[in-house]
């Protein structure tokens, strides 16, 4: 479990390439996570040509490192397989009732896990429920109307020391009950 005392938002990195069995084990990892009603509606985009980086980087003013990342997972959500309801009451949105943003939540958190075990460094990119960058995102790479990005992970060798910071307080931790 080292790798959850490990892990810390990395977001600048080497230019390097990273070995392509790395990424596959990553990949793996996201898989392995918990999903609800094991419906798993998880698919992901690895990104890693360097004018695809620079268009996500320029989607955000908070994705700017996707540009120097080795690589970029979009981790998206298929609606039809997250979703039991999709396309039953269309003015009902992105499937808001649904679990699928808890189920990628883990499997992006597995793979980041993953990264700081394979010596890489990443960093997680919120892109939904922000209605701009999930357009812009899925114009740009041709994604399905029941496809949404809920996530961008850029990853790479680290460039420079990666240092995690105990976050624990337990004063936000509460016993029985909440009253103190």
């Amino acid at each position: 479990m080292n790798a959850i005392f490990e892990r810390c938002s990395v977001r600048n990195f080497l230019p390097k390439q990273v070995e392509r069995e790395k990424i596959e084990r990553i990949l793996r990892a996201a898989f392995q996570a918990p999903s609800a009603h094991n419906r798993q509606p998880w698919e992901f985009l690895v990104i890693t040509g360097r004018e695809d980086r620079e268009a996500v980087a320029a989607m955000s003013p908070w994705a700017k490192m996707c540009a120097s990342a080795a690589a970029v997972i979009a981790c998206c959500a298929d609606l039809k397989k997250g979703d039991p309801d999709y396309g039953k009451n269309p003015a009902a949105g992105a499937g808001e009732d649904a679990f699928w943003v808890q189920d990628l939540s883990a499997a992006m958190e597995n793979a980041l896990l993953q990264i700081t075990g394979e010596g890489l460094g990443g960093v997680w990119l919120g892109w939904y429920p922000d209605k701009g960058r999930v357009r812009s995102f899925s114009e740009k790479f041709a994604l399905p109307s029941h496809i949404v990005p809920l996530g961008l992970i850029a990853l790479g060798y680290p460039a420079g020391e990666a240092r995690p910071k105990d976050r624990f307080d337990p004063a936000r931790v509460h016993w029985e009950s909440w009253e103190a």
